[in-house]
């Protein structure tokens, strides 16, 4: 079973870091909820639309979501083998699974891009990393490494927009995943989009279940093309919010949460206890480390308070500078 962020059942009422999107509500909410759901949702023409809105010169490929998507790249490359990290997004491994990949993983928690080695396959990769929240900088050298090897990447870019940084550019062999939902803040609607190639792209759109995104889910993309001044201004609030916590912390990240260990382990249950609810990452293969994103400053504060009470530091064997 892969284990995900959010607060389930009987947790509602606990202050919760454990999933990590944009805590500022967009300011078409009330518009959006107010979609006509009454008609089949036909929004292929939003495809164009992200490609002039982002200058993206590939095929597009709108889902719902990153998750539906990784199912249809799964699908496009069934039965190639796969290579991932072993500390990452868990549906990498599920996804290799399912569409009868060979999977090898890489078990370093901060891996050089030589280690994804894999001839004639498939690269799971996500930047920034989850739950690390480190961007790779160096990634263009896994492109170039991915393409001597005849190896498609598919890069989960799904925190992209929280880190003030993006690749330079993006080669033939590799398909790049996006979500508006978590820069937007809207986990209950799922969205997202993929680009590269058209022989994949085309052989991803064979997997997609018809209407799957729903009219609520087109209506929110399409109001999300028309909203950068609420993305800039929100993205900004969390950039000085994570500065904020580097400083009083001395934790690190380049997204929009941050991964911390603790020798005694159980620091997300004693959280628990005292209403915040954080990522335990021991689903990650990461036992003792906690994963929290940043919301409001306010509540941050609360955060940081509770967390004053632990002896918390980075993880070994990861570097934020690199």
């Amino acid at each position: 079973m892969v284990f995900h962020g959010g607060a389930k059942e009987g947790e509602e009422n606990l202050l919760d870091f454990s999933y990590s999107v944009n805590p500022y509500r967009p300011p078409f909410l009330k518009r959006l909820l107010n979609t006509d759901l009454t008609v089949y949702p036909y929004c292929e023409s939003l495809e164009n639309k992200i490609k002039e809105k982002y200058g993206i010169d590939n095929d597009v490929l709108i889902g719902a979501g990153i998750t539906e998507l990784l199912y249809m790249a799964s699908f496009a490359m069934r039965g190639k083998d796969a290579m991932f990290m072993v500390h990452t997004y868990g549906e990498y491994e599920r996804m290799a699974d399912l569409f009868g990949m060979k999977s090898f993983r890489v078990k370093d928690l901060d891996p050089p891009m030589e280690s994804f080695s894999i001839k004639e396959g498939v690269i799971f990769f996500s930047n920034p990393n989850n739950p690390t929240g480190k961007y790779y900088s160096n990634i263009e050298d896994l492109f170039y490494k991915a393409e001597r090897n005849n190896s498609i990447v598919v890069l989960d870019e799904a925190f992209i927009d929280f880190s003030e940084r993006r690749p330079k550019f993006y080669p033939d062999n590799v398909i790049v995943l996006r979500s508006f939902t978590k820069s937007f803040g809207l986990p209950g609607i799922r969205a997202g989009y993929a680009f590269g190639e058209r022989r994949i792209i085309d052989r991803m759109r064979e997997f997609r279940m018809p209407w799957s995104l729903g009219g609520l889910g087109c209506k929110f993309i399409w109001y999300a093309l028309r909203n950068d001044g609420y993305l800039k201004a929100s993205l900004e609030k969390i950039w000085k919010e994570r500065r904020r916590i580097e400083y009083l912390t001395n934790l690190r990240t380049h997204a929009n949460f941050f991964l911390a260990y603790s020798e005694s382990g159980d620091v997300w249950k004693k959280l628990r206890e005292r209403g915040v609810l954080v990522r335990d990452c021991s689903s990650f293969g990461l036992q003792g480390s906690i994963r929290f994103a940043i919301r409001k400053k306010r509540e941050n504060d609360i955060l940081l308070k509770e967390l004053s009470h632990f002896n918390l530091g980075l993880p070994k064997g990861i570097d934020y500078d690199s």
